[in-house]
């Protein structure tokens, strides 16, 4: 299929309004033979849209037959590679100056139906619930744009929580109250996925996962191995050091070693059958706490069943104590771009002068 892309069926964006150019785009090099004229005489359309970026992520996931590479295919690519890296720089410079712009801490209970996805997986399940709530997420600014959306200290894979946490950037920030916001959240979310929080906070608020500080578990003990765990959870508590052993790579090589644990674990309390205990986390450091159970308890990790989070603690955000600092700077920010955007009839006063240097 050679030329004639309007000949040919394919809609057009000009005549069609309610039809986007990218929408145009992908069903012409979604066709068997796709039309590269037609392709190429969509950029405009795209660029004037302010879609270059999406274009060029679809085109990037479009498979070509084996050794079929048509000069009008390496065209396209050049050509809304430059349009797209555009995109992305004027996208980079209004994110800088973006007034509207802040975060929706989110606040979550996370099921079974879910606990087997690991961080990377849930975080575009999560992305996904917000962009069919109506909060689409600010992309990020790499080659291939993600949803700017940052977990809390992220659950073991197979663990369920019921307090977690997550960050979404976004602007501008919905002019809604927070029982709205979650009625969007948990209409469209799955059943496994329940919002209880949804707060809006300044973009320069800490990230949740440097202010998560303290993890809460319960552990639904078994009842014929309740006298059992009790005493050597009482050893525990007792011991100065405990060590569980942890595979990684000593030297290059991979081997099993021994990681200092008692530290990290404190508050051990038995609630009839259940065990709850609290472990220190960090952006940087975290205990993995059925590892740890199945450490004291002498048995492997896959025998701890039940095991959940019940919430993660938040430290104080010592960046919103001292707002002021910050949001000067924001202004600031803004207003010299307002300023510098209006003209160079700007007025420059030296001090050893009488009369101001006008400039323009």
């Amino acid at each position: 299929m050679k030329g004639g892309g309007r000949e040919a069926g394919y809609p057009d964006p000009v005549n069609l309004p309610s039809v986007s150019a990218l929408q145009c785009f992908e069903q012409v090099i979604g066709a068997p033979e796709p039309d590269w004229d037609a392709a190429l005489a969509l950029l405009a359309p795209i660029e004037k849209e302010g879609s270059a970026e999406e274009a060029q992520a679809r085109l990037r996931h479009h498979r070509m037959p084996k050794g079929a590479h048509p000069p009008k295919l390496k065209q396209l690519k050049i050509r809304l590679g430059v349009a797209a890296e555009k995109a992305r720089d004027r996208r980079s410079a209004e994110t800088r100056l973006d007034s509207e712009r802040g975060i929706l801490r989110l606040r979550y209970g996370r099921g079974e139906a879910l606990a087997h996805l690991n961080p990377a997986q849930f975080l575009s399940q999560l992305g996904k619930v917000l962009q069919a709530a109506g909060l689409a997420p600010i992309q990020s600014l790499e080659r291939s744009p993600r949803p700017l959306v940052a977990l809390g200290h992220p659950l073991p894979v197979g663990l369920t929580g019921r307090s977690e946490w997550a960050d979404a950037e976004v602007s501008p920030m919905p002019n809604v109250p927070e029982d709205a916001l979650l009625a969007r959240l948990n209409a469209v979310a799955p059943a496994a996925l329940l919002f209880s929080g949804c707060t809006a906070l300044p973009a320069y608020a800490t990230p949740v996962l440097e202010l998560s500080c303290l993890a809460h578990w319960r552990w639904p003990c078994p009842a014929d191995s309740r006298w059992d765990a009790g005493r050597k959870i009482e050893a525990f508590e007792a011991a100065t050091s405990f060590c569980i052993e942890k595979t990684g790579k000593v030297g290059g090589q991979k081997s099993v070693k021994q990681v200092e644990v008692r530290h990290l674990v404190e508050a051990l309390s038995w609630k009839g059958q259940d065990l709850a205990f609290t472990t220190r986390i960090s952006a940087h450091e975290a205990l993995n706490p059925q590892k740890l159970l199945a450490g004291i308890m002498g048995v492997e990790p896959t025998a701890i069943k039940g095991l959940e989070r019940i919430a993660v603690e938040l430290a104080e955000d010592k960046r919103l104590l001292q707002a002021e600092r910050f949001e000067l700077k924001l202004k600031n920010i803004y207003e010299d771009a307002v300023l510098l955007s209006a003209g160079p009839n700007l007025q420059l006063v030296d001090d050893d002068e009488d009369e101001p240097l006008h400039l323009g």
